[in-house]
């Protein structure tokens, strides 16, 4: 945008956005986990766009290494869609449970959030409560059996979510798809599958379920 736009034009312009797509990837389709940018190094390469996204509805934070950061970088950070945001996407990403959950909660009207293959990091201290229950709709790309700890870390913190989609290019198994199921047991309605999967599966925890393949 620099040297075609005016400086002035662009902060104008940029309130018309409502996608934004942060990748330390730049292109490249090989995903080298020496790539990922902190996201404490977001205020430092966004940042004077950052804050003149007020509209923004979708994020996608791609190849990242999600971390604690101050509270002025996170009001730098997110501060300008905080209210707007409805669809978050975190995918390639390292990160601790409890940066994950801060974030997670940080947007108060998040109604999808998807995530898809991570590495989870130590957590940097104590894991926040949320301010309010996770509603809307979960997507998971990533049917391993490695994250079924981190899934019942976040089962604990009893989201709400309606409508669950699997979506992964292998097979899912009976084990992860059982387990993705307990992450919100009680409210999910819809079950949505774009992945091969063992059909004899354990629906009794959510009598309600609908299943959308």
């Amino acid at each position: 945008m620099d040297g075609v736009v005016l400086p002035g034009s662009k902060t104008h312009l940029l309130k018309y956005v409502r996608s934004f797509r942060q990748s330390s990837c730049h292109g490249f389709e090989i995903k080298d986990p020496m790539l990922k940018d902190p996201m404490r190094n977001l205020p430092k390469n966004s940042g004077e766009y950052l804050y003149a996204l007020n509209n923004i509805h979708t994020l996608d934070l791609l190849d990242i290494k999600i971390e604690h950061i101050s509270e002025g970088e996170f009001h730098i950070c997110f501060s300008a869609f905080r209210e707007t945001l409805t669809h978050l996407t975190l995918m390639f990403f390292d990160m601790s449970f409890s940066a994950f959950v801060t974030l997670v909660d940080y947007f108060p009207n998040i109604t999808t959030l998807r995530l898809g293959w991570f590495d989870v990091k130590p957590d940097e201290g104590p894991v926040p409560p949320l301010s309010r229950p996770l509603r809307g709709r979960i997507c998971i790309d990533c049917a391993s059996s490695r994250y079924a700890e981190f899934f019942d870390r976040f089962a604990k913190l009893d989201p709400e979510y309606e409508e669950l989609v699997l979506e992964s290019p292998f097979d899912a198994s009976k084990e992860f798809v059982e387990g993705s199921l307990r992450l919100c047991a009680n409210t999910i309605k819809y079950l949505r599958l774009t992945t091969k999967f063992e059909r004899e599966l354990d629906y009794k925890t959510s009598p309600s379920l609908h299943i959308l393949t």
